[in-house]
């Protein structure tokens, strides 16, 4: 019966699968039942689905734990989180910290690298709502992405990190001491955590992060503008740009580029015949979008200016940009790959903004 579901492209009524699975209607029915209370299947108006624990029997390829520690580095390095952060990985029924960057608070919550951490902890907690079952905490944790739990000192938050966006394999933990963990503090935890954990994903393989399968409260979020710092932080985020220009025949023409934004202006680089730096050589007026792929669904669109600039107006060089995009993309060592840091040919392209603004979450706000 699941393998029907998994390889049909849209749903199937009862009547179909009793069709094509044979036995006894009262039969088929007791199948999914019992299929649907653990998550393998997912039924709406009488039709039926593949549910969420169907991606705990597909395998997945193992991601090293020494290239996921290093993309903790990179990304708790260059979005600084205010207390404390762990990355987690499963030991046995419990955990163990395999990496700490720590806060800038003078009183902070430590984690050793190489602690045992009990299966009862917040991070094994969101390991173990992989796992299908009907137990109430991991629905709970199922539910919300992420799981929480306040000590007398300290207060924790973890989240999973999925190589294939869904099921989890390893945590991301904040830990904040309970004097300054009010409610304003824990919420701002929590949004980086999802970001951060959505990102180590991405890192790792994930074209979505959807975690354990179920949709969040956060994805319900209706549409709002962002204001100019909320955009300006954004941009800085690791994702990739979408630009937009005109061939000279008037249709338009749009590529996935690598960017940095400085605050000021995006940056560029143009590889040797990319056909878009001829395009924007006669019409320089350009639009660029970036959006993240998963709640609360940012995105920020920005129209402005692009001209090829010389080596001496960009920050760093030409090189210096090539070096930076590499890190930024894939990670520590990438920019010691002569083909990524590579100049001949290549040119760097300033796009200055004339207007940017950015949105989040989908639906009317108010409705």
């Amino acid at each position: 019966m699941l393998e029907i579901l998994a390889g049909s492209q849209q749903a199937r009524s009862s009547a179909d699968l009793l069709d094509q699975v044979g036995g006894s209607r009262s039969g088929l029915y007791a199948l999914l039942n019992t299929l649907r209370s653990r998550g393998y299947v997912d039924t709406t108006d009488g039709f039926h689905r593949p549910g969420p624990a169907v991606w705990s029997l597909t395998p997945v390829a193992p991601v090293a734990l020494e290239s996921l520690v290093d993309h903790f580095r990179v990304e708790t390095m260059d979005h600084r989180c205010a207390e404390t952060v762990a990355l987690v990985w499963p030991d046995g029924d419990g955990t163990v910290v395999v990496s700490e960057t720590p806060s800038e608070h003078t009183v902070r919550v430590s984690y050793d690298i190489g602690k045992q951490r009990s299966s009862t902890s917040v991070d094994a907690q969101v390991l173990a709502a992989g796992i299908p079952g009907d137990d109430l905490i991991h629905d709970v944790v199922r539910r919300d992405g992420f799981a929480t739990a306040a000590g007398s000192d300290v207060v924790e938050i973890a989240a999973p990190i999925c190589q294939d966006g869904v099921r989890p394999i390893a945590s991301l933990l904040v830990g904040i001491p309970i004097h300054r963990a009010d409610e304003q503090v824990r919420t701002r935890a929590v949004a980086w955590l999802r970001r951060a954990a959505a990102h180590l994903s991405h890192r790792i393989g994930a074209n979505t992060y959807q975690p354990y399968g179920w949709s969040t409260g956060e994805a319900l979020e209706p549409s709002s503008e962002m204001d100019v710092s909320d955009v300006d932080e954004f941009l800085r985020g690791l994702w990739s740009a979408q630009l937009g220009c005109v061939r000279a025949d008037g249709t338009a023409h749009v590529v996935p580029l690598w960017y940095e934004w400085d605050g000021a202006s995006i940056w560029l680089a143009g590889s040797p015949g990319a056909s878009w730096r001829t395009y924007i050589g006669v019409e320089p007026q350009v639009s660029i979008t970036v959006d993240e792929p998963w709640p609360p669904l940012r995105r920020a669109f920005v129209s402005g200016t692009a001209r090829e600039v010389g080596d001496h107006l960009v920050p760093g060089g030409l090189a210096g940009l090539r070096s930076r995009l590499a890190t930024r993309y894939l990670g520590r060592g990438a920019d010691s790959q002569p083909e990524l840091v590579e100049t001949k040919g290549w040119s760097a392209v300033r796009v200055i903004p004339e207007r940017i603004h950015g949105r989040r979450g989908l639906g009317l706000g108010g409705r």
